[in-house]
């Protein structure tokens, strides 16, 4: 022992492990705080651990071999074993990580059980885990001189099963290694190999060089470590600046993604609020205009005015020219209204070709209000009305405006919106190209155009069943008094409103387009009415007039449809007359004309209905397939004997010379009947000879007439 005393000295041998010792703790330290920023990553905080143990490992070692008795010898041998076996749990969580292949928790668990128990076995055995019981002490010699102590004893069963244990440990990692490699990882795994066989040579140099050999050489198993935390270190340091580099790339794309996100809600926002061909706010941003101009009014106690402009001749450019120019038109308009607006004032696109302005703080007084708005009104509608040059062509399209005061009280926004597109509906029946203010009244109106519309559409749909309408018939008679046949007269009456003009509910038809189920019934009704007649031997004359409506005759599927619809009801075509209007042929005139000859090929007469109050041409009447002219009531009603009117006459003339039938409506005085008569007008059709009567009353009054002239004709025959 006193040898031992004197030649175990700190050395170069104790210096490496120390530096060792220093190196892995350093390490240790790093990757605990790597790990730690890494959300307690297993991979950098097993390492670090297995780390530790490899410090205390050489740390110990070195004490060892300094070691001045038996008992601080052994004690350092004991923690040296303590840190071996605490390493195992740390050293398989590190290689399965590293590889990509971590352990189940279970086996992870039993791994951890069984060095448990060496570490309690090696704790309260007196000779360690490595020696069954220690014989003694002595200082070796290293081979450039230096000493250092070593514990000679008894190997146990027990440390050799634990030495067993490492190599099965060592040959696992080799094969995650070799998995690794296989995967494509191979620098990681070529360098968990390399340190892998550092270690394995380690161990067997102790195990059989110095063990089994008896060779005077130092264990380098301390040693050995070095380059496994060293090369496990660079490895590591290396992959986390990859995934750093690949987390700031991650970073980067997904601010690039965020941008992109942000910018396209942007997009869609603005999409969502604002028209996509002018750029203006569309209908959804101006009702929040509205609101929000109500809101300002209400705190300031002032007015608002909400103004819809509707270009009048925008639908004949558009069609004329095309979408194209007309795109370009919408857009110069929306810059025209930008600069001719208020600067305060709020501009959008309602859709197709309105607009509207919304101008804020005009005056609290309502007529004040009204004419400041009317005046910003008719300033729009002038600036809109100069020529616009669009792709070289010089356009005009006039504007009306109809305009809505609105404040704080009255200020929701589709109801602002509705009483200025009321506005707008009576500057267009004005003429178009005006400025209407909204009042009251005009509510009203439109209200009761709105019960007549629902009104309409619940008795067309159900037509066919009990419905309210109703044919009434007017007789039309020659001059010589002869039966010529009947006008059927279209009747409504409404559930509330009573008895209903044509003249109002027929338009409102036409607009819904409601006009086609009703013309349809109107002319299957007529033909009822003819085969019911024909079977009672009703003489009505020889055909009946219905009238058709220029949208009916612009249907591509009326010819068919009445043409189908009449000889199914079993009535000859010849015997229906139908009744058009000179509108019928502006909306066309050469589709018109087709129509009109196919109806004609059928066998249906045609009739020009109020000749001469429209746009007469004589070019396009001598075209037309037509049987009769009907000479309009307001021509009839100043005729006198001793003053004829000049243009029934010429109607007269113009129809005789193209072979046409002539008949004169609103006939009511004898007067009118001896007139005409000179004139050599053909029929006449008013109240002087019957006013229009319901289909049994007509019939009552058929019949009256035929026993009225039956004494007259005898009369003549006996003569």
């Amino acid at each position: 022992m006193g040898g031992t005393e004197a030649h175990a000295v700190f050395g170069y041998y104790t210096a490496a492990l120390v530096a060792t010792a220093c190196i892995a703790v350093t390490s240790s330290i790093q990757f605990i705080l790597i790990g730690m920023r890494q959300r307690c990553d297993r991979l950098y905080l097993s390492y670090a651990m297995l780390c530790l143990c490899i410090a205390g490992l050489a740390f110990f070692n070195a004490l060892l071999g300094l070691a001045q008795t038996q008992h601080r010898a052994v004690e350092m041998l004991r923690a040296m074993c303590a840190a071996a076996a605490l390493s195992f749990p740390f050293f398989f969580t590190f290689v399965g990580c590293y590889a990509g292949r971590p352990l189940r928790p279970r086996t992870l668990a039993i791994i951890t059980a069984v060095c448990v128990a060496f570490f309690l076995v090696n704790q309260f055995s007196p000779g360690t885990m490595f020696y069954s019981r220690i014989s003694g002490m002595q200082a070796s010699e290293l081979p450039w001189g230096e000493w250092v102590t070593r514990l000679n004893g008894i190997p146990s069963p027990l440390g050799w099963t634990f030495h067993l244990l490492t190599y099965l440990a060592f040959a696992w990692a080799l094969a995650m290694m070799t998995m690794q490699f296989r995967r494509g990882d191979r620098v990681p795994a070529m360098l968990l190999g390399l340190c892998l066989s550092i270690q394995f040579a380690a161990l067997l140099w102790g195990d059989i060089v110095i063990d089994l050999m008896g060779m005077p050489y130092p264990y380098v198993d301390a040693f050995s470590f070095l380059p496994f935390v060293l090369l496990m270190g660079l490895s590591m340091a290396s992959q986390l600046h990859q995934r750093t580099l690949q987390l700031e790339q991650t970073t980067r794309r997904l601010r690039a993604e965020a941008s992109t996100r942000e910018e396209a809600e942007l997009s869609l926002r603005h999409l969502a609020y604002h028209d996509p061909l002018t750029g203006l706010p569309n209908r959804l941003r101006i009702l929040d205009m509205i609101a929000e101009s109500a809101t300002g009014a209400r705190r300031t106690r002032s007015h608002c005015a909400a103004m819809v402009i509707d270009l009048d001749n925008f639908k004949t450019i558009n069609d004329a020219l095309g979408h194209h120019v007309g795109d370009r038109m919408l857009e110069a308009v929306a810059d025209r209204l930008l600069a001719a607006a208020p600067a305060e004032a709020a501009l959008g696109r309602l859709g197709g070709d309105e607009f509207m302005v919304v101008v804020e703080h005009l005056p609290a007084d309502p007529e004040e209000a009204g004419t400041q708005a009317q005046q910003i009104a008719h300033d729009v509608r002038a600036r809109l009305a100069a020529p616009i040059n669009v792709d070289s062509n010089v356009l005009s399209v006039g504007a009306s405006v109809g305009v809505a005061l609105f404040s704080g009280r009255d200020g929701d926004a589709p109801s602002v919106i509705r009483r200025a597109d009321i506005a707008l509906y009576r500057a267009k029946a004005a003429g178009r190209n005006a400025v209407r203010l909204f009042e009251p009244e005009m509510q009203s109106v439109a209200d009761e155009r709105l019960e007549l519309e629902r009104g309409l559409r619940a008795a067309v749909e159900s037509l066919g069943s009990e419905t309210p309408f109703q044919l009434h018939f007017q007789p039309q008679v020659g001059v010589d008094g002869r039966l010529l046949g009947a006008e059927a007269l279209l009747r409504w009456r409404h559930p509330v409103l009573g008895e209903v003009a044509p003249d109002v509910f027929i338009p409102i038809a036409e607009e819904t387009g409601l006009i086609h189920a009703l013309g349809a019934w109107v002319i299957g009704e007529a033909c009822a009415r003819i085969r019911e007649w024909d079977a009672r031997r009703v003489d009505f004359g020889e055909h009946l007039a219905v009238n058709v409506s220029p949208w009916q005759l612009a249907h591509p599927d009326f010819v068919d449809r009445t043409e189908k619809l009449v000889r199914e009801s079993g009535v000859q075509p010849g015997r229906i007359t139908l009744e058009l209007t000179e509108s019928a042929l502006l909306q066309g005139f050469e589709a018109a004309l087709q129509t009109m000859y196919a109806l004609a090929g059928i066998g249906f007469r045609l009739a020009l209905d109020d000749f001469g109050t429209g746009y007469s041409s004589l070019s396009y009447l001598s075209q037309l397939p037509l049987h009769e002219l009907k000479i309009d009531r307001s021509f009839i009603c100043g005729l006198r004997p001793e003053a004829h009117s000049p243009l029934a006459s010429f109607i007269v003339d113009v129809g005789r010379r193209l072979g046409m039938t002539t008949i004169a409506e609103g006939v009511e005085s004898e007067s009118q009947r001896a007139t005409l008569d000179a004139l050599g007008c053909d029929g006449l059709q008013g109240y002087l000879i019957c006013p229009p009567l319901p289909a049994a009353a007509f019939v009552v009054w058929l019949a009256q007439r035929e026993r009225a002239t039956t004494p007259l004709r005898t009369e003549k025959r006996g003569a």
